[in-house]
């Protein structure tokens, strides 16, 4: 997804400080993804940042030096969070362009729906204009950042809910001999055909969630043929074809009308503003409509 692009609302939290790693400018921060492990996690978050639970636990108030009439103490003071898309040039108050990063860091990381953030954060000092911002780490739970954001996520839950609803187009099995009808003991060819009403594979659906354009492209990952006399071939990831090159082949031992029908087990990719396309966990299961086949017997006669 470009990806990935949100604009996040400030917001003012108190509690009590927890430590945490160093970092720059005095603040903490967790480790940083590198390329080769983003979406390759143990399952916490940990090579791709922060855990769920250092971000749960990140401190709600920090030391500050505050002016009280013409003394100046030491007290704590709340912190107001930033969340930014973790890409190349964004920074809080400023450009938080998406990025196919952002969402794919997160997909693989157990219960974190994502999307990859960098979290920024500054101490509001009574009477003090608020300071720069300073970095605390990446997370791929920026729901659990304390008040980071007065907007809701963009996130890859959202994202496959709507691949889900994608009205899928139902593979209908056609066959040769064409007609739907064919003799006992004939080899028939059979065809997955895609040509219905829907989204089929590779067929690019687009639809606006939280104001992005996410694009769903669904993908072809098995079809299952039943033939109606209680066989049956597949999974494959083949569509078939007809006489004499497909590969999808079945003959009748006995006349009588049965019903064929295709089950196509489709995956997911999905783009964000633009963004690369990036597989999207899970699948749908779709089944065609039976299409009744008249299995005839041949006769031989003799005329003069």
């Amino acid at each position: 997804m470009n990806a990935k692009g949100c604009v996040f609302g400030l917001a003012v939290v108190v509690a009590t400080t927890i430590p945490l790693l160093p970092a720059a400018h005095g603040t903490q921060r967790a480790p940083y993804c590198r390329a080769s492990g983003c979406g390759k996690t143990k399952g916490d978050g940990a090579e791709v940042g922060m855990s769920k639970a250092d971000t749960s636990g990140l401190p709600k108030k920090g030391p500050a030096t505050v002016t009280k009439g013409k003394k100046t103490v030491k007290r704590l003071v709340p912190y107001e969070y930033q969340n930014v898309h973790a890409c190349p040039h964004n920074a809080p108050d400023g450009e938080d362009a998406g990025c196919e990063r952002t969402f794919k860091a997160c997909i693989n990381v157990k219960d974190a729906d994502g999307p990859l953030v960098t979290v920024y954060r500054r101490l509001l000092v009574p009477n003090k204009r608020p300071g720069k911002w300073d970095r605390v780490g990446e997370t791929c739970w920026p729901n659990l950042v304390p008040n980071a954001s007065s907007k809701p996520e963009l996130t890859v839950a959202m994202i496959r809910a709507a691949f889900i609803k994608t009205p899928f187009v139902k593979p209908k099995a056609t066959m040769e001999p064409v007609g739907n009808r064919t003799l006992v003991n004939l080899p028939n060819y059979f065809t997955a055909d895609f040509s219905g009403p829907g989204y089929g594979p590779d067929e690019v659906r687009t639809v606006t969630l939280l104001g992005h354009k996410v694009q769903i492209k669904p993908v072809l990952k098995s079809n299952t043929f039943h033939f109606g006399d209680g066989s049956s071939l597949g999974p494959t990831e083949s569509r078939g074809g007809g006489y004499p090159d497909g590969d999808v082949k079945h003959t009748y031992e006995q006349r009588g009308t049965v019903k064929a029908s295709v089950t196509t087990v489709y995956g997911g990719q999905f783009a964000v503003d633009g963004g690369k396309f990036t597989d999207l966990p899970g699948s749908a299961t779709i089944t065609g409509p039976a299409q009744p086949i008249q299995v005839l017997e041949a006769t031989g006669r003799l005329v003069r």
